[in-house]
């Protein structure tokens, strides 16, 4: 009886030890295989496709520690399936309220920019979609080929730096709010940029309605292909300045019922005459600095603004200046003695324009002898003696084929932020 209680006693050992050993060694075998699956990798891939709205191509999965997942080779392609930006490693964290994404490298171009915006606009309208509160910290992150390259290889331009970005997504009863912070040091300085956007929902006799509120400080300079793009600005405006103009300033503006309102001033450096000058159906080259000292606009519109707009040595189609001429009223200088020549070149060049309810002043900036250009010590294209209607800009600023303006163009789009008292009268006939 011994023996056979000895053997029963056996039995169950081994039951016991392949029930509560081995059988959960093969279940967690079998749980590590299918998380290292590709319909596991792709049920992650589809959950993060819902979540921000975009097409993601996972390369792999990994679980590194309970509640986060990091993956490897991620692909953000747009809604036609275009790929706009690649990030190595992507860690997700998730909590009971939050969910904290790391994202090792980032480069960005306009394209990309573009399509983020999209994204951080769709998170502050969609509260039932997006729920959660969301934290985004980009170890290294850099422009791409937008805005960064040098226009010519006489005037090279240097690489801004990668730095560190944090992306913070908050709901607050509601109002919800995206707040984008960059630092970075120069000259031994650390320096912080900053943009908030804020959504507020409210309610008039019933009614309810929305506000938003957008804070920008940009301190070290910004592609202005990039900061259009995350305006929604159409890439073909942007470019109008050329692939090189950087941003930098502080704006403060405020959207309801009524439009947009708000002020702002900064500098634009880095910008591309010719590629100016061909948008206006004219050739030319150069570069130029804008310093716009005030901006100030209500409803959609201008309301008021001061710029100043510097150039250096250049030269331009002989049209484009006659179209100054008998548009705004400018005078043609002594540097003009050719006739015949197709072209005008200076040694310098710039303005300075007040904007308000009566036109555009335009002023000779110092050191140009009173004039808008200078070749030689002389000068080429004085200012127009009094202010300049809308109308007469746009006349300048609309395809030399048009008929009436503003037919379309530049022309149309001065007419349509332009002040209401400022607008001049109907279109002008050539």
């Amino acid at each position: 009886m011994f023996i056979e209680r000895s053997a029963g006693r056996i039995r169950l050992a081994r039951t016991l030890f392949l029930a509560g050993g081995l059988l959960p060694c093969a279940l967690l075998a079998l749980w590590a295989v299918q998380r290292s699956s590709s319909a596991h990798r792709a049920s992650i891939q589809a959950e993060w496709q819902r979540s921000v709205g975009l097409s993601l191509d996972l390369g792999s999965v990994e679980h590194s520690r309970p509640g986060t997942v990091t993956a490897r080779r991620c692909v953000v392609r747009t809604p036609a399936g275009q790929a706009v930006m690649e990030v190595p490693t992507v860690e997700v964290e998730s909590a009971a309220t939050e969910e904290r994404l790391r994202l090792d490298v980032v480069r960005l171009d306009a394209s990309a920019a573009a399509v983020l915006a999209d994204v951080a606009r769709e998170w502050l309208r969609s509260d039932a979609r997006h729920p959660r509160n969301c934290v985004i910290e980009v170890a290294d992150c850099a422009w791409s080929d937008a805005g960064v390259e040098a226009k010519s290889s006489d005037e090279p331009m240097q690489r801004p730096d990668a730095v560190p970005i944090r992306v913070e997504c908050v709901a607050q009863g509601v109002s919800r709010a995206i707040r984008i912070v960059r630092r970075s040091e120069a000259d031994d300085e650390l320096r912080e940029d900053e943009l908030r956007m804020v959504r507020t929902v409210t309610s008039d006799h019933g009614a309810m309605g929305e506000e938003f509120s957008v804070e920008l400080r940009c301190n070290d300079p910004v592609p202005l292909a990039i900061l259009a793009a995350c305006a929604g600005v159409p890439m073909e405006s942007a470019a109008v300045a050329g692939r090189a103009a950087l941003v930098s300033g502080t704006m403060t503006a405020r959207c309801d019922a009524s439009g947009w309102a708000g002020e702002g001033r900064g500098r634009i450096t880095g910008i591309d005459l010719g590629a100016c000058f061909a948008a206006l159906q004219a050739r030319g080259s150069g570069g130029a600095t804008v310093d716009i000292e005030r901006c100030e606009w209500r409803s959609g519109r201008l309301v008021s603004a001061v710029v100043r707009c510097l150039a250096g040595r250049g030269w331009v189609d002989a049209a484009l200046v006659d179209r100054v001429v008998m548009a705004l009223g400018g005078r043609s200088g002594p540097a003009v003695r050719v006739p015949g020549d197709p072209v005008r070149s200076f040694d310098a060049a710039g303005c300075a324009l007040a904007v308000d309810a009566s036109g555009v002043r335009v002023t000779a900036l110092d050191g140009l002898h009173d004039g808008l250009a200078v070749a030689g010590g002389e000068v080429v294209l004085y200012p127009p003696p009094t202010p300049v209607a809308f109308d007469r800009m746009a006349w300048m600023l609309a395809p030399p084929s048009a008929t009436f303006v503003p037919a379309g163009g530049g022309g149309a789009w001065l007419m349509s932020v332009a002040p209401q008292s400022a607008r001049g009268g109907d279109a002008v006939p050539r």
